[in-house]
């Protein structure tokens, strides 16, 4: 019998599969206990795909023998290929039982806990056979795999990277050592490792969703998406792949296909949670608000300590007025970011008038990203060459607020570069800043790498982002330090939390002195307010109240976006109506949903909704005209009106606002300040809500103060753009004189021009 049971093994080893199937099932009609031809029928049964029968025929075998660590690894490999990890995991380790040197068990067994999702576990075993075969590939990459899981990174990339090393064409090694080395943020040497596994296969699912990923975060949008359809073209129900091409598309602005895209996704994996956020992201973008925040309300039911989407649901309650679980989220938003949740700053500063809860949530987003330093650099040119970066030169509150500043600059001293984010068709506003600059690139569809190069080949002295975390702005393109200094202005009322980032301008009313631990930027005060106007922006012919939709009796008003509204302020205002007879309170609201919560608000005060008055979006002319019609503009708290402050001063109409703790809550207040009406910043609500009532029930007050706004508004700094730009420029001259000198920046304050 022993030769009929080596012709067997012979056959089967020679790959004569019919043969020696015949032999074992010959050998076992005789000898039905024979533990090595049931072994061997086994794995025979295993290699030709009936891994049903292989389990039963290796199972049968170590009845007979249950000391074979070979039969009781090759079950483990069966159970494996069934699905039946617990089982497969039993078997292993009765093969390292038996057979402590078993290398390839002790392998498996790490895969076997892999499979079971017990990363911790896995090491142990891969770690214990690669002490005896430190070849075996399995045992690096596995051992890789759950370090990368665990979150170390650094050791995680040193096994893969060992994996190679033996195995050079691995491809899931490179792929997964381009993934460890994307979440360490050395994003260029990952792009290089995903290339090289695409390079070796190139339609590897894993790594062209990842390389799609990282592209994006790259800011290569266009890259992004093929390689996001390559992934689409290789698996159409790929979820991920229609979720990277929605990230893609999105970037760029075109967002129906993005919608389409994400739409598909969740067609095919309703819980893949990037989906769900970034279409409820694109949602909020076209003014679904209702839409977009059941996305998130969704991506919190899957995940409830995704941070992001906590602030996106409390950025969309808020601007649908839906207050009613505000003072709940108020706390869970604050708890997120000191549990160091990344959180969506600018909402944090919607939310919370705490600048050090700003601060913490600003540095999380921000990330550790290493930089490359640039050399310090002296000026080479007759001029300091400044770069105004923004998605935002269009028909924007950035674009009308900024235009004439830019005109203003002293062109025989600075050089000017707009540098747009994000391309968008003519508009007269967007034409006069074409011509603004001395130069304007179109750099919306570059990567934040290529903006990066753009400022170094420009050579850039200062660039300003003017855009921070608001809307499509690109501050991590500053992040290089292809330009020796890095200023954040205008565009976010807050610290960017960015080590890269030197300098804030901002004025001595909204940063104060001692406030400097709240930024980590050094911030350099404007003598007068920081805030840029335009003086020039032409005025429409002023409408009747009848045409506005308004009654003849006082008119409160907030054009402040709907998200700044707070039931605080909102008890004010409705005791403000109980207490003036006849008075309406006319809000800018655009949304039905919004308004409909507002009535209902009003109401539930004892206010008729009939006394809410609501206005819709219009031509910038047609805007500041009307707002000539109303007699008190009412501020909010934590976050102030900043454009719409301005543009109700300009027009003639005085405004009460509350001074709060952080940069967003001292904006009105700076303003006020820059316009001699020190008198109309309250110190608390209280005060808000009992000077608001005094000027609307004393008319010759209140007219001696529209009369005292329009003298000042021609004499007093807030609306003299020339002064505002001298002191701007002066900024600047200090800020490169400290880099000259090869100085860490620090704080300073600007003198005031002569003009």
């Amino acid at each position: 019998m022993a030769v009929r049971l080596q012709d067997a093994l012979d056959l089967h080893k020679a790959g004569r599969g019919v043969e020696a199937e015949n032999a074992y099932r010959s050998l076992l009609a005789t000898e039905p206990r024979n533990a090595e031809a049931l072994h061997g029928l086994g794995v025979l049964r295993a290699q030709c795909g009936d891994l049903t029968g292989a389990a039963d025929f290796i199972g049968k075998s170590l009845e007979v023998d249950s000391k074979s660590p070979t039969a009781c690894f090759h079950l483990g490999v069966v159970l494996d290929g069934l699905g039946r990890r617990g089982d497969a995991l039993t078997a292993y380790e009765r093969a390292t039982a038996l057979n402590p040197d078993f290398a390839e068990a002790h392998s498996n067994r790490g895969n076997a806990l892999l499979a079971l999702g017990r990363m911790q576990e896995a090491i142990d075993p891969f770690e214990r056979a690669l002490a005896l075969n430190s070849g075996l590939v399995g045992a690096h990459y596995g051992r890789g795999y759950a370090l990368l899981v665990l979150g170390k990174l650094a050791e995680a990339e040193v096994a893969f990277e060992r994996t190679i090393a033996v195995k050079p064409d691995h491809v899931e090694a490179h792929c997964s050592r381009g993934i460890a080395l994307a979440a360490m943020n050395r994003k260029e040497d990952a792009l290089t490792a995903l290339s090289h596994a695409l390079a070796l296969r190139q339609d590897f699912l894993p790594a062209l969703d990842a390389r799609s990923g990282l592209l994006n975060d790259l800011g290569r949008f266009g890259e992004a998406l093929a390689d996001a359809d390559r992934a689409a073209a290789v698996d159409p129900d790929h979820a991920l792949a229609h979720s990277n091409r929605g990230n893609a598309l999105y970037a760029v602005g075109r967002l129906e296909e993005a919608l389409a895209a994400f739409d598909r996704a969740l067609t095919l994996d309703p819980d893949l949670i990037k989906a769900v956020c970034n279409r409820g992201s694109v949602n909020r973008n076209m003014g679904r608000l209702e839409d977009a925040l059941a996305d998130f309300e969704r991506v919190l039911a899957l995940q409830p300590m995704f941070g992001q989407a906590a602030s996106e649901r409390f950025y969309l309650r808020a601007t649908l007025c839906d207050w009613r679980q505000r003072a709940v989220e108020v706390r869970d938003l604050a708890r997120r970011v000191r549990e160091d949740q990344l959180l969506v700053p600018w909402e944090v500063i919607v939310a919370l008038d705490d600048p050090e809860i700003q601060l913490r949530a600003a540095r999380r987003y921000a990330g550790p990203i290493r930089q490359t330093a640039a050399g310090r650099r002296t000026a080479t040119h007759a001029r300091l060459r400044i770069a105004y970066l923004s998605p935002d030169f269009r028909d924007h509150p950035t674009g009308h607020q900024t235009v004439e500043l830019f005109e203003r600059h002293d062109k025989a001293r600075f050089e000017t570069f707009g540098i747009c984010l994000q391309s968008v068709p003519d508009h007269p506003i967007r034409l006069r800043l074409k011509g603004a600059f001395d130069h304007f690139e179109e750099a919306g569809m570059r990567s934040d790498a290529e903006i990066a190069g753009l400022l170094a080949e420009r050579e850039i002295d200062i660039a300003v982002d003017l855009a921070g975390y608001v809307g499509m702005g690109r501050t991590k393109a500053l992040a290089s330090q292809s330009a020796p200094i890095a200023v954040n202005y205008f565009g976010y009322p807050g610290t960017l939390g960015a080590d890269y980032i030197d300098y804030i301008i901002a004025d001595r009313y909204v940063a104060p002195p001692g406030c400097e631990e709240f930024y980590a930027e050094r911030i350099a005060r404007l003598p007068d307010c920081y805030y840029p106007a335009n003086s020039t922006a032409q005025i429409g012919a002023t409408p009747s109240r009848a045409e506005a939709g308004l009654p003849e009796g006082f008119v409160f008003c907030s054009f402040n976006n709907t998200y700044k509204f707070t039931p605080e302020i909102f008890d004010i205002w409705m005791r403000l109506l109980q207490g003036v007879e006849g008075s309406v309170l006319w809000l800018f609201a655009e949304n039905e949903a919004a308004r409909r919560n507002l009535c209902a608000e009003a109401e539930a005060r004892g206010v008729t909704g009939e006394r809410l008055c609501f206005a819709g979006r219009v031509e910038r002319e047609r805007h500041l005209a009307r707002m000539r019609l109303a007699d008190l503009f009412l501020d909010t708290l934590p976050c102030n009106a900043h454009t719409t402050a301005s543009d109700a001063l300009w027009m003639g109409l005085p405004l009460v606002t509350c001074m709060g703790r952080s940069f967003a809550a001292r904006v009105a207040g700076s303003m006020l300040h820059a316009v001699g009406l020190e008198e109309l910043i309250a110190g608390d609500l209280a005060q808000y809500e009992a000077v608001a009532l005094d000027l609307a029930r004393s008319p010759q007050r209140l007219a001696a103060l529209r009369d005292k706004l329009a003298g000042n508004c021609a004499t007093t700094p807030l609306f003299d753009t020339p002064r505002l730009c001298r002191n701007i420029e002066s900024a600047y001259a200090t800020m490169w004189e400290i880099h000259r000198k090869g100085e860490k920046p620090r704080s300073f304050s600007v003198a005031s021009a002569a003009c």
